[in-house]
């Protein structure tokens, strides 16, 4: 994607992407990607974001473990899933199984001891900043894939915290995917305004 890219732009053409190629991301994209995160709102700018970047092969296939494993238990759970969302989960359990070749995976976290004590406010404070993360990722043409792996404990968070040497008060809230785009994909396909939007009452 041209580094011009408008706002709308970006915000118009931004897809999930669950195959990426092994080429590093440029520490200066890196940066920027970040820092744009970090120009998010929060409740009453506390700010309560933390980034854990990890980009070590060999941390990425620790990581692998515990949020494969808790996934493939989720799906053995399942029963009667569409043929679509058979396909989605199939490209999910993928490109877990390929956590140590994406380039970077980075984890989105919340400083419990930064914002206040109200789940909504702390979610609120923390998923602007990630949606930030991936729009600017995406108009330098980075793919992303937001997940919840690894971010509750049956998603193996405790063993994810543990690896990274994540504390306590720290909460993973989701993480990201981030690499160039091994495959192409047109514009979302999303339902109309005319069928969510409510104008003065539902």
């Amino acid at each position: 994607m041209p580094s011009e890219m408008s706002l709308l732009d970006g915000v118009n053409s931004l897809r999930s992407v669950r195959k990426f190629k092994p080429d590093p991301i440029p520490e200066d994209k890196l940066k920027i990607v970040l820092q744009s995160a970090s120009k998010a709102a929060s409740g009453s700018n506390t700010q309560p974001w933390e980034f854990v970047v990890v980009r070590d092969p060999k941390v990425k296939a620790r990581l692998k473990e515990p949020m494969l494993r808790t996934w493939l238990e989720k799906l053995a759970g399942g029963s009667g899933v569409s043929a679509r969302m058979r396909d989605v989960y199939d490209e999910a359990t993928e490109m877990l199984q390929n956590t140590e070749k994406v380039p970077v995976i980075v984890y989105c976290c919340v400083d419990l001891n930064r914002v206040g004590k109200s789940e909504e406010v702390r979610y609120a404070s923390i998923y602007p900043a990630v949606q930030n993360f991936m729009l600017a990722a995406h108009s330098l043409g980075l793919a992303t894939c937001l997940t919840v792996h690894g971010s509750t404990p049956t998603r193996g968070e405790p063993e994810v915290k543990k690896v990274l040497g994540i504390p306590e008060h720290v909460k993973i809230a989701c993480l990201v995917y981030v690499g160039y785009p091994a495959v192409r994909l047109g514009s979302p396909r999303r339902k109309p305004v005319e069928r969510f939007v409510h104008y003065d009452h539902w």
